[in-house]
C-alpha cells in the first residue's frame, strides 16, 4: 500500500507538472527556491528525465526516471532545477538526487578543445516533503577526495504541511496535496466519530484550498486551466485517499466546491473542464478506430491478401501492415 501511495503522488506531482502553465511553474520556482525569476520574460522548458547508463563492471544499460526536471530562461541566463518528491524520511533519497543531478549535467556537458578537462553544470536541487518530516532546512552528502579535500553538496527541504494553505499560495502547484494533512491521524483511528471529526477538518481545507485558487487566478499567478486541472487532481486524490471511508463519503467535495466560487469563475472551470474532456474523447475514438483498423488488417493478411492493398484499404503505413506478416 505504501508503494502505491508513493506512485499515486509521484505520477499526481509530474502530471500536475506536465499540464501546468508557464507563470504556476516560475511561482514554484520562485517559491520552493526563493527566487524572483519574472513571469513576463522568463521562459519554462520542463526536461526529460529518462536517462539510460551503462553498469561500470557488466556493461548492461539501465534505464532511470527521474523526478522533476526544469531549465528556465531569463535574457542570456539558463538555470535548470531539479526536484525530487518525497512522502517521508529517507536519507538515501540525497544519493539519487546526486545520482540524477550528475546524469542531468552531463547532458550539458563541455570538453575543451584540448581534451584537457570537461565541465559540467549541476542543477539546483531540492527535495520536497508531502507529509510531516523531521529531516531539517536542509540534507546534506558530504564527498571526500583523495587529497584529504571535501565538498558539501547541500540539497534545501520544502515541506509541504508544515506552511498553512495561504502560505502556499505562491506556490499553487503544490495545493492539492494539503489534503493530506490529515491521513496520518486517518490511519491511527478506527473510530466513526474521530473519522467524522477528520471528514470535517478535510472539508476545512478544500474550502480554503478553493478560495486560494480563486485569489491566484485573479492575481495571475496561475490561469483558469490551472486552477480546473488542480481541482480536478485534488478530487481525484481525494477519492483515492478517502473515498474507501464512510464518513467521508457522506462530503461530496465537488458539490461543495462549486458552491464556494462565484458563478462567473465555475463557468471559466467548466469550460476548461469540458474543452479537456473533448481532447480526450478525440483521443479515445481515434484510438479506438486506429485498433479497429489493426484488427481488420490482421485479418485481411490472414485471409492472403497482398501487404500493399491491405495497406490501401486500411490506410495505415505499409510498414505497420509488413510487420503484422
Amino acid at each position: 500500500m505504501a508503494r502505491r501511495t508513493a506512485q499515486l503522488f509521484d505520477l499526481m506531482f509530474k502530471s500536475i507538472i506536465k499540464d501546468a502553465s508557464s507563470s504556476a511553474i516560475v511561482h514554484l520556482i520562485n517559491g520552493i527556491y526563493k527566487k524572483n525569476y519574472s513571469l513576463d520574460t522568463t521562459a519554462v522548458k520542463i526536461e526529460p528525465t529518462e536517462f539510460i547508463t551503462e553498469h561500470p563492471k557488466s556493461g548492461k544499460l539501465k534505464k532511470i526516471v527521474s523526478d522533476i526536471v526544469i531549465t528556465l530562461y531569463d535574457g542570456n541566463c539558463k538555470d535548470t532545477y531539479f526536484i525530487e518528491a518525497q512522502i517521508s524520511d529517507d536519507i538515501e533519497m540525497l544519493l539519487r538526487i546526486f545520482n540524477y543531478s550528475v546524469l542531468v549535467a552531463l547532458e550539458g556537458k563541455e570538453v575543451s578543445d584540448d581534451g584537457s578537462y570537461m565541465q559540467i553544470d549541476m542543477p539546483s536541487p531540492a527535495v520536497i516533503y508531502w507529509e510531516s518530516s523531521e529531516t531539517k532546512d536542509f540534507v546534506s552528502i558530504k564527498i571526500k577526495f583523495p587529497n584529504k579535500r571535501s565538498v558539501v553538496y547541500k540539497v534545501p527541504a520544502f515541506k509541504v504541511l508544515q506552511h498553512s494553505v495561504s502560505e502556499l499560495e505562491n506556490m499553487a502547484l503544490l495545493l492539492p496535496f494539503y489534503i493530506l494533512k490529515i491521513r496520518g491521524e486517518l490511519k491511527k483511528t478506527k473510530d466513526s466519530e474521530k473519522r467524522k471529526e477528520l471528514s470535517n477538518r478535510l472539508e476545512g481545507y478544500v474550502i480554503e484550498i478553493s478560495q486560494v485558487l480563486k485569489r491566484c487566478v485573479e492575481n495571475n499567478y496561475i490561469t483558469d486551466r490551472d486552477a480546473a486541472m488542480l481541482l480536478r487532481r485534488l478530487l481525484s486524490m481525494n477519492l483515492e485517499l478517502y473515498g474507501k471511508y464512510r464518513e467521508f463519503k457522506e462530503v461530496n467535495m465537488s458539490k461543495r466546491l462549486e458552491k464556494l466560487v462565484d458563478p462567473g469563475f465555475c463557468e471559466r472551470w467548466d469550460k476548461a473542464l469540458a474543452k479537456e474532456a473533448a481532447k480526450v474523447e478525440k483521443r479515445s475514438l481515434k484510438q479506438g478506430k486506429i485498433a479497429g483498423l489493426i484488427e481488420a488488417a490482421k485479418s485481411m493478411l490472414k485471409d492472403g491478401l497482398d501487404p500493399a492493398r491491405v495497406a490501401r484499404i486500411t490506410d495505415l503505413p505499409i510498414k505497420q501492415i509488413r510487420a503484422m506478416v
